[in-house]
């Protein structure tokens, strides 16, 4: 990916205020889009476009770091920034919003500190990610004259109509709105995210283009170092993510409590999570795991560096990813990546992230009846699962960071 012939590369501005590309996946609020942030931050700086990802400050003395862009020809730097906007400790998310005026307020005055836009390069991008972000990039892209790109990576109308658990703010819908109506490009990573789009927010269809994450195919392939963390068993079944029931964690630790009390002397399944509690009303895996009789059967683990993600996917037989709702899952295509199958939800962008009956399979609701068929169809035929493997390494490779970020490179362009 390169720059346009005879146009010089533009300033990015990528606005990221609840959550930095820097930290932890799968701990706190870091998900996939710390991941997708990060790799597309690093991807375009490789191609020559400057970025600069403001997050908000959580800690007293944060210095600008730069992300480690490869050493290629005519590479920039991506450098993450942090806002002070409320305490320099960590806040719940949940009270965010309201610092979200100050951080808009400051952003400008730490982008020039950094050096922003100065050389031959005065052409601004601004690109939020989720609501939070999208409201001070209203006011940031329209402080730097600049056009803004939104990502939503979830939506409130989305979550509250899937989950009934869910109880996601008012205020949080119409700030989505806002930013539907007032955004220059919408980015939706799926078919399916874009129609949510039009459906519930009203959003125009010229306005949204689908651009699909990557997958970091030099960490997730199926050659590597493979370690399981749990249980030795049958069958080994990993879920990955933040411990929260949006996630659905609990649906699989039923779903195998189930199989185990319709066949007691079948094959054991033994259930890993690693992730870290996450969200206000944390989820009590420990009492999910003795009403469903799996105690010694299910182990947990903090949340894990990629290399070591990679390597549990490689051990695991199964990749579990019953979530409510999903913009995409970066996990479902990282496991697929490793060689690895997917038991999913067929729920947004996991029905383009898994191929449904050739790298895994997809289940159409959340009850764990369902989800428990489904894993003793595994157990009973564990080499036409794993079968699947080679298939769902091939459909990975389809998805590259490299590829979405000159697709983004592009959209940018034509604005």
């Amino acid at each position: 990916m390169s720059t346009t012939p005879g146009r010089e590369p533009f300033g990015i501005v990528m606005v990221s205020l609840h959550t930095s590309p820097l930290a932890q996946p799968g701990q706190g609020d870091a998900g996939g889009m710390n991941v997708y942030v990060r790799h597309l931050s690093i991807r375009l700086a490789a191609a020559g476009h400057p970025v600069w990802v403001l997050t908000r400050r959580d800690r007293p003395g944060q210095a600008p770091q730069d992300l480690p862009v490869p050493p290629v020809p005519g590479a920039a730097r991506a450098t993450v920034l942090a806002v002070p906007a409320g305490p320099a400790a960590p806040v719940p998310k949940e009270e965010l919003p309201r610092w979200v005026d100050d951080f808009a307020a400051a952003a400008p005055g730490v982008l020039a500190a950094a050096g922003g836009c100065q050389g031959d390069y005065c052409r601004w991008i601004v690109h939020s990610h989720y609501w939070l972000s999208g409201l001070a990039g209203l006011t940031v892209a329209d402080s730097l004259d600049a056009p803004l790109v939104h990502t939503m990576h979830t939506m409130a109308a989305v979550k509250n109509a899937r989950d009934h658990r869910s109880a996601e703010p008012e205020e949080r819908e119409a700030a989505e709105q806002q930013i539907a109506s007032a955004a220059d490009l919408l980015i939706a990573n799926t078919p399916a995210e874009r129609q949510e789009l039009i459906d519930h927010y009203a959003a125009a269809p010229g306005r949204i283009q689908v651009i699909p994450p990557g997958v970091d195919t030099e960490v997730f392939t199926p050659r590597g170092p493979s370690h399981w963390p749990g249980r030795p068993a049958a069958l080994k079944v990993l879920f990955a993510g933040r411990i929260q029931g949006h996630k659905g964690p609990q649906v699989v630790i039923r779903a195998a409590g189930e199989l185990r009390r319709r066949d007691p002397h079948g094959p054991v399944v033994a259930l890993h999570l690693t992730g870290a509690t996450s969200g206000q009303g944390e989820l009590d895996l420990a009492a999910v795991v003795e009403e469903s009789g799996l105690t010694g059967l299910v182990t947990t683990s903090g949340p894990v560096t990629a290399d070591a993600l990679a390597a549990m996917f490689r051990a695991a037989d199964v990749v579990a990813v019953p979530s409510y709702s999903e913009s995409f899952g970066l996990v479902a295509l990282e496991a697929q990546a490793c060689g690895t199958p997917v038991l999913a939800h067929r729920v947004g962008g996991l029905v383009h992230a898994v191929a449904d009956g050739v790298t895994g399979q997809l289940i159409d609701g959340l009850e764990p009846a369902d989800w428990a068929t489904a894993l003793g169809l595994i157990a009973a035929d564990p080499d036409a699962w794993r079968g699947r493997g080679p298939a769902a390494a091939r459909r990975a490779r389809d998805f590259s960071w490299h590829a979405m970020a000159a697709r983004m490179s592009a959209a940018y362009e034509s604005l």
